[in-house]
């Protein structure tokens, strides 16, 4: 059987005056941007869900622009895609995204950085969920690719922890002490750059891998007015293709004394020399 790859993808939009928190313009419409480019490009097929969720007329699942997150939806989406409840199988890689306000509270004495959901409620200590719980779930889960991308204020807060056991890609759109900035109906900053990273048709090799990724987002993002941090484990996670869909199951990628040809079943096993055979020519 296939092995499964899921995504959680978040964009909140909808936050109620008495959340204190100003409602964003863009969050929502970037995380469904994110999930139509892992559903069409997925180097295995995501299976990608959103929210805040709503139904279009064919019954598929889509982001809600105006809808709200609550603290148990969120932590539940967190806990299914990582931790899911038995019968329930853990899927290989688990990708989680996050558009919408990060803030940082002091609770019980202790600093915390919190995903900030639709129902927060600060004067009764409501903020959302700590990224320490995801930290936490990303260290339990039995996935073997943990990817975590957050498009938040304080966000960097993230790399603290880091899974000990497992390959792991963690991007976050600020360090743990700064503010993002959201310029009104446009995309976030770090969003607009992972999409144009994720997208394998800019790519000479037609695959993007989260190292790849890394060197995108660095290289165009030195001077933005936040910056980003990344942590990835030393091997590298595939994450989009422009290639068809194919199980390499019962298929040995490995050809011996076979030469690779030029047909795109050899390039989705041999690839990564583009930039070298460049320089040669």
């Amino acid at each position: 059987m296939a092995s499964e790859w899921a995504a959680q993808v978040i964009g909140i939009n909808y936050y109620p005056e008495y959340t204190t928190l100003k409602p964003l313009t863009a969050a929502a419409e970037d995380a469904e941007k994110i999930a139509q480019l892992l559903e069409l490009y997925g180097y295995r097929p995501f299976r990608a869900q959103c929210l805040p969720r709503t139904l279009n007329p064919k019954g598929e699942g889509k982001i809600d622009r105006q809808g709200a997150v609550k603290v148990q939806e969120l932590r539940e989406a967190i806990a299914n895609l990582f931790n899911p409840p038995d019968p329930n199988p853990t899927p290989e890689t688990a990708l989680f995204f996050f558009s919408g306000h990060g803030w940082c509270k002091t609770v019980a004495g202790k600093e915390e950085v919190f995903l900030a959901t639709s129902d927060a409620l600060p004067d009764a200590g409501i903020y959302g969920i700590p990224l320490s719980w995801l930290g936490e779930q990303l260290q339990r889960s039995q996935a073997k690719r943990v990817v975590v991308w957050l498009d938040c204020c304080y966000s960097g807060e993230l790399l603290k922890f880091i899974p000990a056991d497992k390959d792991y890609c963690l991007i976050t759109a600020t360090r743990s002490y700064e503010t993002g900035v959201e310029i009104p109906h446009a995309q976030g900053f770090l969003t607009q750059t992972l999409l144009a990273g994720l997208n394998p048709e800019n790519d000479a090799d037609g695959i993007i891998n989260s190292h790849k990724l890394a060197d995108f987002i660095i290289s165009r993002m030195p001077n933005t007015v936040q910056r980003p941090l990344i942590a990835n484990s030393p091997r590298a996670i595939l994450l989009t293709t422009k290639f068809s869909q194919k199980s390499f199951q019962d298929k040995c990628p490995y050809r011996s004394l076979s030469y690779f040809s030029e047909t795109k079943e050899d390039a989705e096993v041999f690839y990564g020399r583009s930039a070298l055979t460049g320089q040669l020519n």
